[in-house]
């Protein structure tokens, strides 16, 4: 089968969606031949053979800089590799991206099926007018998206509705999860805490870690006013943030002002990311909206308890009470008190992290996960 992957970021500088990346190369292993078509950040190559898949790509023709996010609709290109590579199945990758709904119309042109993936939920921003944009996005192009589709993979049983909100009918909705390298990379028998920590200058702290992108809708400014809650009983806590974005000034203005111990790492390649999270004693992820949140299935692997938001699918991977908990959004209070449970109780921290991972040992597998998707992009085929 020849597949053609749609998605805004894939691997490269910016280092996203590791988990399509792997799901790239998981599918050339099984015989496909697999293109991806991707935006450019820095100085990404235009073209590259990755492990035989091919990646194309293209110079965005906008940079949102307060939603790190690159605008590009490469239609002409979506038309030449559609032609070059006899393409069978479109797969495109967050509804969101301008270059996931572009390609679209030139799949349906040559009648090839559309598969989408809808990697999140929809939000309120806080924001009157970020919110009147979304909600006209959702009632137009995400619509067009999902009646053009052949089938929507969403990542969460939990985000069925998602698909549904945006016009798809329940047919065409498969739940698909994602997952991380638990046997490898982030696996915490490779990974020495306790050096880590003395290398990074947190020896004797306890640390409190986030990873992600640094932009408004991972909900930092919660997190931040969440630890400074705890600072009043605990002195001897760190806040480790691994990750880069627009917001970082914000951040470290809010951290400075509050006299809040935090060290923010910037940019992180990918393969390093599982040494810094080797150091934190809990993983926490403030987010506004997820998918099915890789950070969260990253820290469960490398047994770290986890304190998240409740949206998406994070409770698909979070037990409340059993390897972490889980708090309302935009809730300082909420995230402090679950955080504080833990800060407190080594024993409950320890017996979390072993737990979580448990639970991507036996729930999450590349070897389930690819023969689903390969299921998928069959039924849109006939």
């Amino acid at each position: 089968m020849n597949i053609l992957m749609v998605v805004p970021y894939f691997g490269g500088n910016r280092g996203g969606n590791p988990d399509v990346v792997d799901l790239s190369h998981k599918l050339e292993k099984r015989g496909h031949n697999v293109v991806v078509l991707s935006t450019s950040f820095g100085n990404d190559e235009g073209y590259r053979d990755d492990q035989n898949v091919k990646v194309f790509r293209l110079r965005p023709i906008h940079y949102f800089s307060g939603f790190d996010y690159g605008v590009s609709f490469p239609l002409i290109k979506l038309q030449k590799l559609l032609k070059e590579y006899q393409i069978d199945v479109v797969h495109g990758v967050m509804e969101f991206g301008t270059q996931t709904f572009s390609a679209v119309v030139p799949s349906r042109l040559r009648r090839k099926p559309y598969v989408f993936t809808i990697q999140g939920a929809s939000i309120t921003s806080g924001s009157p007018t970020v919110d009147a944009l979304m909600t006209t996005f959702d009632h137009t192009v995400a619509r067009f998206l999902s009646i053009m589709s052949k089938r929507i993979i969403v990542l969460s049983e939990k985000l069925s509705w998602r698909a549904q909100q945006i016009g798809a009918s329940p047919s065409k909705i498969r739940v698909v999860p994602t997952t991380v390298r638990y046997k490898d990379e982030f696996n915490p028998t490779h990974y020495d805490s306790d050096k880590t920590r003395k290398e990074l200058g947190l020896n004797g702290e306890t640390v409190i870690g986030y990873v992600g992108r640094l932009v408004r809708l991972k909900g930092l400014a919660y997190l931040l006013h969440a630890f400074e809650k705890l600072r009043k009983d605990s002195h001897n806590i760190h806040l480790l943030i691994v990750g880069y974005g627009p917001e970082r000034s914000s951040i470290e203005s809010i951290a400075g002002k509050l006299g809040l111990k935090t060290t923010i790492t910037g940019w992180v390649e990918r393969r390093n990311v599982p040494y810094y999270v080797s150091a934190m004693d809990i993983l926490v992820n403030p987010s506004l909206t997820e998918g099915l949140p890789l950070t969260v299935m990253e820290a469960m692997a490398m047994q770290k308890p986890v304190v998240a938001t409740d949206v998406g699918g994070t409770s698909d991977l979070v037990s409340n009470g059993l390897n972490g908990f889980l708090v309302s959004p935009r809730d300082p209070h909420s995230l402090s008190s679950a955080i504080n449970t833990l800060l407190f109780d080594p024993r409950l921290r320890y017996t979390m992290g072993m737990a979580g991972r448990r639970i991507i040992e036996k729930n999450f597998s590349w070897d389930v996960i690819v023969p689903k998707v390969e299921k998928v992009y069959e039924e849109a085929l006939h």
